[in-house]
């Protein structure tokens, strides 16, 4: 009697297995025939319950559903539930059944579920970004790339996912969240996709989340790996030369101009360097060279009329402050020289940027000093007009 109960007991058992695993054959066929409403329910019950909550299927076709939600409209999170739903469906087939036994089993039905997902996914990730909701891309994204890390494919040797690695980082870039941007730029680097864009988008990252200490050793870690990339070299400058580490900046600046002889803006560069550190006839040199290069360049144009105006105010200031009227004379007569060279700069370089303001105003004061009262009058009126 005993063990006819026994038996009873393990058919009873048996059976309920096998009818709850019947809801998730049913969902699977709902689903193909369209009735997404009936397919839900019943898969939501074989999520909860302890024979098919654990079981491979039970999320594949869970997926399946979720991925068809997405595209009756359903929401775009629609489409995230399924990826993940593909996550839970490879974690419980690598752990098998109680027993440890049956691992890998639901591996090949994933694998071909998810040839039809990926494209899904990928291209809905795509429309979030180019619909610039870049955290929703920054979340599509992420999954197309940890589902291809899946041990299921680990036999097929996939190469890293360089693209959606770099347009998850400029997905994260894009909405703020510097940390995962960060991390997926720098994954981008080290696959060397995109390049020099993907140094210069980490450094904004940098510069954005006020992480300036990152900044050198990013760009510098640029220019060995891609020395043919000016804007990396010209941004490391700019970096040197904003912290005030000029001598690094020479350095690399010299570096550059042996390797670009003929790059106008790494002349103008050093000349700002040397006029930094007061060493003007070596800045104006290099001022010279730059609008020799490019002669409709307006920085060193401009710097190079600010030189000699300084030094002719410096100039005067020392001759005001002589006592002989015979050395006042040749000192005043010095700095007039010096103020007449500073003129052609300054007219060069309201020619190139006529609205600039520091331009006008140094030209009204040397046409106020060389009694050149048209030209001061017209100048007069173009500030007024400003």
């Amino acid at each position: 009697m005993k063990r006819i109960l026994f038996l009873f007991i393990s058919v009873l058992v048996v059976g309920t297995s096998c009818a709850q695993k019947g809801k998730v054959t049913a969902a699977s066929a709902f689903i193909d025939n369209g009735d997404l409403n009936a397919a839900e329910a019943r898969i939501n019950d074989a999520l909860e319950h302890d024979k098919t909550k654990e079981w491979p299927r039970t999320y594949v076709v869970a997926a399946k559903l979720a991925t068809e939600q997405f595209k009756k409209g359903k929401g775009e999170e629609k489409i995230i539930d399924a990826a993940d739903y593909y996550f839970k469906a490879a974690e419980f087939d690598q752990k098998g059944d109680a027993r440890g036994r049956g691992i890998g089993r639901a591996e090949k039905e994933i694998k071909v579920a998810l040839t039809f997902f990926m494209p899904e996914l990928q291209n809905a990730g795509i429309e979030a970004f180019n619909n610039e909701d870049y955290e929703m891309a920054m979340k599509m994204f992420e999954r197309v790339i940890d589902l291809n890390k899946l041990p299921l494919y680990k036999a097929d040797n996939m190469p890293a996912d360089s693209v959606f690695i770099y347009y998850t980082g400029l997905a994260a870039s894009r909405s703020k969240n510097w940390s995962k941007a960060e991390d997926f730029f720098n994954q981008a680097v080290d696959l060397t996709y995109a390049e020099g864009d993907a140094i210069l988008l980490l450094h904004e990252v940098y510069a954005e989340s006020g992480d300036s200490a990152k900044m050198a050793d990013n760009l510098k870690r640029g220019f060995e790996l891609f020395p043919e990339d000016d804007r990396i070299l010209t941004t490391l400058i700019n970096y040197y030369l904003q912290t005030e580490q000029h001598e690094e900046a020479l350095n690399y600046l010299n570096s550059a101009i042996e390797g670009d002889p003929t790059n106008y803006s790494f002349y103008n560069a050093r000349g700002v360097l040397f006029d930094l550190s007061k060493e003007y006839e070596k800045a104006a040199a290099e001022y010279k060279k730059a609008i020799e290069l490019n002669p409709k360049y307006f920085e060193p144009t401009l710097n190079l009329g600010v030189i000699y105006y300084n030094r002719g105010a410096e100039e005067m200031n020392v001759a005001n402050d002589m006592r002989d009227n015979r050395a006042y004379e040749i000192a005043r007569k010095k700095a007039e020289d010096t103020f007449r060279q500073a003129l052609p700069y300054m007219e060069k370089a309201h020619e190139l940027r006529a609205d600039d303001v520091m331009v006008l105003e140094t030209l009204k004061n040397l046409y106020y000093r060389f009694d050149m009262n048209d030209k001061y009058n017209e100048t007069d009126e173009k500030l007024k007009g400003l």
